[in-house]
């Protein structure tokens, strides 16, 4: 079944979306855990562009962003219009240490978020998908529209790990996109 397109209100446009939410969501540890498999540390570092976040990077934010989207569901389940957080990846990448910290950590951390959030969503009735909380710069957001962002967030990052990888092994330049 091919993707379809939605607009995001997170990204602020048109995305394409896997048909199967639940099955891409699930996926995502074990493709996380393929994408590190067999490098090094210097691999797991390796910046293939001044702008560019390395391999560890990446799998560190992913980690922090299930963290921050699951908080905001459970706000969002819990409450009534909740104001959700924001916060910079950016910011969060410098001073949360991302280049010095444990891949292995980061992995199971991320897994362990993913499966708790999977469970919750699951178990919640399904007219709690529509239940919004206020995003300081995305306004009302869904919880639905919370979950489908993180499957479009997680399938950009993938792309990324997948074409640094290919970097980092030689099989294509690191100016190619």
């Amino acid at each position: 079944m091919p993707d379809v397109r939605v607009f995001c209100p997170i990204c602020q446009g048109e995305v394409k979306r896997p048909p199967d939410l639940w099955a891409a969501a699930a996926r995502t540890p074990r493709r996380l855990y393929r994408a590190v498999r067999g490098l090094t540390g210097a691999d797991l570092a390796y910046r293939p562009r001044a702008d560019a976040w390395s391999i560890r990077e990446i799998i560190l934010h992913l980690a922090d962003t299930e963290l921050v989207h699951g908080y905001r569901m459970r706000r969002v389940l819990a409450e009534d219009s909740p104001e959700l957080p924001s916060y910079d990846p950016a910011t969060w990448a410098a001073r949360a240490a991302y280049d010095r910290r444990d891949i292995r950590a980061a992995l199971a951390g991320f897994r362990a978020l993913r499966l708790a959030n999977l469970d919750l969503l699951r178990a919640v009735e399904p007219a709690a998908l529509e239940r919004a909380g206020r995003h300081p710069r995305f306004g009302p957001v869904t919880v639905g529209q919370l979950f489908g962002h993180l499957v479009d967030h997680d399938l950009e990052h993938l792309r990324q790990l997948e074409w640094t990888r290919a970097v980092v092994e030689g099989k294509i330049e690191p100016g190619s996109a």
